[in-house]
């Protein structure tokens, strides 16, 4: 991938993003895909324009998104969430994203998230380190008294296994925030807002970006592609280096 073509990518993110802002303001179509699963208009028409772009500039590689599935490619194989917290954005929140990830020989090459709302943009290069709004992420240790770990949740799972989770970490003395976007808050975890993200099964076009984006600015993860994590989705853990040693006996027992 070129650097123009790279950048041409940004531009269309942007683009995107704004353009989805945009549809919301102006009114919605909004379909079910099952209880408390939204699909707005816009999720739609943002992951067709990204597929359409990749697949004229790059017809060898896969596709994989939220909306429209997996067509298997030879090469690379771009992931795709056209909007990670859809219910946020449907009302007007701005705990949203489009996810953008690359992978190739089973590794994450790119990862891209752009918050439209809170004009975010991180990019991820395997190698080359993680940035927000072209600034360098670095992870810090947090005060072993201070931690703040993101959860999140799907009907996928069982209530139980949640609770549980809040248990463990109510004993540990771990606080813990729900912002119904696991993009999001795997990028923030990079941008050291919050320490760890856990979720017991996440899809691929959620975690890739942002789990990308956690290893290259200094993080830890479980090994999310395993498994076949890329089609059938996997847990999703990652942290601090630290607070991962210290979670992951009780997150992934």
């Amino acid at each position: 991938m070129t650097t123009d073509q790279k950048q041409a990518l940004f531009t269309l993110i942007k683009h995107a993003g704004q353009h989805a802002q945009a549809l919301r303001n102006q009114g919605l179509k909004i379909d079910s895909k099952g209880r408390q699963d939204f699909v707005s208009e816009a999720d739609v028409w943002v992951e067709q324009q990204l597929r359409n772009w990749l697949t004229q500039h790059f017809p060898a590689d896969g596709f994989l998104g939220e909306e429209s599935g997996l067509q298997t490619g030879t090469g690379r194989t771009w992931v795709i969430d056209p909007i990670d917290g859809t219910t946020n954005y449907i009302l007007g929140m701005d705990y949203w994203c489009i996810s953008v990830a690359c992978v190739e020989e089973e590794q994450v090459v790119l990862g891209i998230i752009y918050a439209p709302d809170r004009n975010e943009f991180f990019v991820a290069e395997a190698g080359k380190g993680a940035t927000l709004n072209g600034n360098s992420l670095h992870l810090k240790e947090p005060d072993p008294e201070q931690v703040v770990i993101g959860l999140g949740r799907s009907s996928r799972t069982p209530l139980d296994g949640y609770l549980k989770t809040l248990q463990h970490l109510s004993d540990q003395g771990v606080e813990y925030r729900r912002f119904g976007a696991g993009a999001l808050m795997l990028a923030h975890v990079a941008a050291g807002q919050v320490h760890g993200y856990f979720e017991a099964h996440l899809n691929s076009w959620d975690a890739l970006a942002g789990l990308l984006l956690i290893l290259e600015a200094g993080g830890k993860a479980n090994p999310f592609l395993a498994r076949n994590g890329l089609t059938q989705g996997n847990v999703m853990w990652a942290a601090t280096p630290q607070v991962w040693q210290r979670l992951s006996p009780v997150l992934l027992d």
